[in-house]
């Protein structure tokens, strides 16, 4: 499936800055292995969490997610790969090195892939608090 830029819907910038944002947030956290994520989320567990005040103004439903996610893999591979991230980048007119893509994808990919699922990408835009009567922080 390949889309040109002008198949991008009207918040695609918006959402672009808001991934963008996210992934600031989470390079300048090391990526942690599979047993420190566990540890983690065990002691996450423990506190209260408490309840994100960030809302996104851009607010998509679980389709619109999958329609982006899918924009994203222009090769249909079903994942986002390090060269998806390479032509977003090019297409919005981000400034990212390639090391720093590779990391993006590091960060995010549950399963150690090399590329981003559609699990990995829906947790991303939950996160950033952008799916549509999502209560995940």
């Amino acid at each position: 499936m390949s889309l040109s830029g002008l198949d991008y819907v009207e918040d695609d910038d918006e959402l672009m800055k808001a991934i963008a944002l996210s992934l600031q947030d989470s390079a300048g956290a090391s990526c942690l292995t599979h047993n420190e994520r566990k540890k983690n989320a065990e002691d996450t567990g423990r506190q209260k969490r408490k309840k994100s005040q960030f809302t996104s103004r851009v607010q998509m439903t679980e389709d619109e997610l999958v329609i982006h996610f899918y924009q994203f893999d222009e090769s249909g591979k079903g994942g986002i790969t390090v060269r998806d991230l390479q032509k977003i980048a090019l297409a919005h007119d981000f400034m990212w090195t390639d090391e720093e893509l590779a990391d993006m994808i590091r960060c995010f990919d549950g399963d150690g892939d090399g590329m981003l699922n559609l699990d990995d990408f829906r947790k991303i835009i939950s996160r950033c608090n952008m799916l549509r009567g999502s209560d995940t922080s």
